[in-house]
């Protein structure tokens, strides 16, 4: 069976759900997902009203995009929700051949921009910029902590 990219269903959730907790629990992430909670993520995901998403497969899902169309005042927009590689499958091209999936997926879907959060300044930033993904100069993140929890990640 050679590489394919396949498009995200159900029937990937489990083993997505484990390429992701495996990789986001590595640096720079270092995030405390569990098999269940990973997996309740993706489905909300994969029910998100406009959700596109593809798993390359080989053997077993190596990586993985999701995210969903979203109307906004000049056109389509696609939000990359999560996206992930195993860790041991990194640098390999996998991403990009992602990303570039995608790209020809929207483009006849009149989507006219694509657009994600990621980490500053770390690999990931470096993975995008090289894959044609720059910056915004006038959106930034914020965020609020709720509750009396200390432990969690902020922005």
């Amino acid at each position: 069976m050679l590489e394919e990219i396949l498009t995200f269903s159900a029937e990937h959730l489990d083993s997505c759900a484990h390429v992701y907790v495996e990789t986001f629990k590595q640096e720079p992430w270092n995030e405390c997902w569990s098999f269940e909670t990973a997996r309740v993520r993706l489905w909300e995901t994969l029910n998100t009203p406009g959700f596109v998403g593809f798993v390359l497969h080989h053997h077993e899902p190596l990586g993985f995009i999701l995210g969903y169309c979203e109307q906004f005042y000049d056109g389509k927009h696609f939000f990359v929700k999560d996206f992930c590689v195993q860790t041991d499958k990194q640098h390999q091209g996998i991403g990009t051949k992602l990303l570039n999936h995608l790209t020809i997926v929207l483009t006849p879907m009149n989507v006219s921009q694509i657009f994600l959060l990621t980490l500053r300044d770390g690999q990931a930033e470096a993975f995008y910029s090289k894959n044609g993904y720059c910056r915004s100069p006038k959106i930034i993140v914020m965020s609020q902590q709720l509750g009396s929890r200390t432990d969690s990640w902020t922005f």
